[in-house]
């Protein structure tokens, strides 16, 4: 196959990438952050440098967008030119400035604060590249070939905002944006300090897809997922399994009878923090709602120790954060009793002379009143020593659960705590802001604040007092503030905001730019920013491409299930791959293609020589791509003359036409050997093309 690929079918693709990537870009992104610019955290477990993580600094992110820039120069340059007629980007506004909440759209938004700056906008993309972009965007998964040819033929002219409308109600919709919450959530069966156990993390999973299914309005989602109780795996499980064989087989191993139901409980069980206090657990969750929820990963920071002094230079909330004020937000938890390990035995023996065990988790709160193991459950205590975090050593004994953010509504006492925290929580419009710019650096590859999880909450909105050196936060206020307040009036809708993104103008644009482009553009939105796919898109999209379908077993307790994008986590996913060959190969592509593992190692969207070995040389995509397979598209395509052959081909892998360079190439190779071969080789370069790997 190298001849093939040295014919220039697939020039210019992974591995002149990587070779940039590892010299050139390498370098670009490699300069030290200067000290002074961030404190210094010493051991600290989430700040600290040898954990690699820490608030980014405005040089940190200049350094990322130009490191963006050098990579969306280099893949543009290699992409072909558009087959349809790219639109100028005519600006619907040219004011010099939009007061905070008087903008009316994203695209009058974003086009006022650019033609301030004096930045021109790149076109229009062509209708193949926007079929591509908004299928990989809203549903994870490539166009199929009929597709295209039906989408580029359609002469309406809203057919790109009644594509979107389609794509946010088809089940994959539904599958992709799982992926999206149980990412942002950290669903994984096993973290450095939690074992959710399969079952309770499939609970978990099959909540979030059955909250995407119905469409649930986000707000409820987390007021639901923020006060759940009962067991991790949302099954039915009787007070003894202590008994015969029969009966445990007939309640507890038939999963048909007593499956794994929906349940969020997992979400504030996974806060459990070993070898510290019970206040341990309760900041833990107090950390991850403000980073999840909120933005705000600095509480994380000012549950160890007051902002002031250690993060002056990085937020101005933060330099007047108190640590009382987290553990005022952590106390929220108190009432939590658990999560409680249940592990039962029964006095039956498996073959093998060991004891089958049921292990589960239990969450409750306390009754208001009530004490649990000892008298001071119940209640967040401000004097422990030991730990996970700094001694706390407050005056007071006790402190009492209050929202340390702006809250819309009053404590109800009829409610428990973990209730009240989830009203408080959802009534907050820094909520609805997070998750817009959560959802928005999804589509944009940047947040409108960014990164997305490093809200300053004193620097929102245009027309604060703020103090001398710093400005406004957001690159988009009126954008960021009209987003929030829309999505919140939607009823927290995830469509309605997916599908003002996506019919946007600003959305459509061109990845390709006409004249100089600076780095600090990024931050304008002037163009669209190319993006390689992630490990779940690449595997789908080989799957869509080939005609092959995969079966992947993920575990005993869910359904086999057909797409990556279906999987309910990234560790040791998939289990099996019971489609017929390698059943390592569909993980090793996985894992190339750098998942991370939903706990200390974030999804990179970095590329590595791995990742091109694997498209190279991997037995999921060779076995897809063999000419002896009796099925497939490329067994389809065999039987068509060769010119429709390669434009099928093409249409399968790259979801566009060929040029009428590549198809002079193309069908000249066809002639020299045998045709199922070469037409198999041609289909193995199509998939080692940078417009396969990438998201343009």
């Amino acid at each position: 196959m190298s001849r093939f690929y040295d014919r220039g079918i697939a020039r210019c693709g992974f591995a002149a990438v990587f070779s940039m990537a590892l010299c050139g870009i390498g370098a670009a992104a490699s300069g030290a952050t200067p000290a002074e610019t961030y404190p210094d955290h010493g051991a600290c477990d989430y700040f600290g440098p040898t954990n690699g993580i820490r608030l980014h600094t405005r040089a940190d992110d200049y350094r990322a967008m130009e490191r963006r820039a050098q990579i969306q120069r280099w893949v543009v340059d290699r992409l072909p030119a558009a087959r349809s007629q790219r639109v100028p980007f005519t600006p619907s506004r040219s004011s010099t400035a939009i007061p905070a909440g008087a903008c009316s759209g994203i695209d009058e938004c974003i086009q006022s604060v650019a033609a301030t700056a004096g930045i021109p906008f790149a076109s229009l993309v062509s209708d193949e590249e926007f079929l591509r972009r908004a299928r990989l965007d809203l549903t994870g998964r490539i166009p199929t070939p009929k597709e295209v040819i039906d989408f580029v033929s359609d002469p309406a002219v809203d057919k790109r905002a009644n594509l979107v409308d389609r794509l946010l109600q088809t089940p994959e919709w539904a599958d992709r944006w799982t992926m999206f919450f149980a990412e942002l959530l950290q669903n994984t069966y096993r973290t450095a300090m939690f074992q959710r156990y399969e079952q309770g993390r499939d609970a978990f999973h099959l909540y979030l897809l059955e909250s995407m299914q119905q469409n649930k309005p986000y707000d409820q989602m987390v007021r639901e997922i923020l006060a759940a109780e009962g067991v991790t795996d949302g099954r039915d499980h009787p007070e003894s399994y202590a008994g015969d064989v029969d009966f445990f087989l007939t309640n507890y191993r038939n999963y048909d009878i007593n499956p794994v139901g929906p349940s969020p409980v997992s979400y504030v069980a996974g806060g459990y923090t070993r070898g510290g206090p019970r206040e341990d657990t309760y900041d833990s969750l107090a950390s991850m709602v403000s980073r999840h929820f909120l933005g705000v990963s600095a509480m994380e920071c000012v549950l160890c120790h007051d902002g002031a002094g250690h993060l002056d230079s990085l937020s101005v909330w933060g330099t007047r954060a108190l640590r009382l004020e987290g553990w005022n937000l952590a106390a929220f938890f108190s009432r939590m009793s658990g999560p409680n390990k249940m592990k039962k035995a029964l006095r039956a023996k498996k073959k093998n002379g060991q004891p089958y065990n049921v292990q589960y988790y239990i969450v409750r709160d306390l009754p208001e009143g009530t004490q649990g193991e000892d008298e001071e459950t119940g209640y967040y205590r401000a004097q422990s020593q030991g730990g996970n975090r700094p001694d706390r050593l407050h005056p007071e004994k006790y402190v009492a659960a209050r929202y340390p953010f702006q809250s819309e509504v009053t404590d109800d006492p009829n409610l428990r705590l973990r209730e009240q925290l989830g009203h408080h929580l959802t009534s907050d419009p820094q909520f609805a802001r997070a998750a817009v710019n959560y959802i928005w650096a999804e589509f944009f590859t940047r947040g409108i604040v960014e990164p997305p999880d490093e809200f300053d909450p004193d620097r929102l909105l245009t027309g604060e007092t703020l103090p001398e050196g710093w400005d406004v936060q957001p690159s988009h206020p009126s954008l960021l503030d009209w987003l929030g307040r829309g999505f919140r009036d939607s009823g927290f809708d995830l469509k309605w905001l997916m599908r003002q993104i996506a019919t946007s103008q600003t959305y459509q644009l061109s990845s390709r730019y006409e004249g100089l482009y600076s780095p600090s553009y990024d931050r304008y939105f002037v163009r669209h920013a190319v993006e390689p796919l992630t490990s779940e898109q690449v595997l789908d999209a080989i799957t869509i491409a080939t005609g092959v379908p995969g079966q992947y077993r993920v575990s005993k307790f869910l359904q086999d299930v057909s797409y990556a994008m279906q999987l309910p986590d990234v560790k040791q996913m998939p289990k099996v791959e019971t489609e017929a060959g390698d059943p390592s190969g569909a993980t090793q592509l996985l894992d190339a293609f750098n998942r991370g593992n939903r706990d200390d190692v974030p999804r990179s969207r970095t590329v590595n020589p791995l990742q091109a070995l694997n498209l190279m040389n991997n037995p999921f995509v060779l076995g897809r791509i063999s000419a002896e397979r009796p099925q497939g598209t490329l067994q389809d395509a065999l039987d068509s003359p060769n010119d429709s052959l390669v434009t099928l081909l093409y249409l399968s892998v790259l979801n566009r036409f060929p040029t009428e360079g590549e198809r002079q190439v193309a069908m000249a190779s066809l002639l020299q050997g045998d045709r199922g071969q070469r037409a198999s080789q041609l289909m193995w370069a199509l998939f080692n093309k940078t417009d396969f790997f990438f998201n343009y």
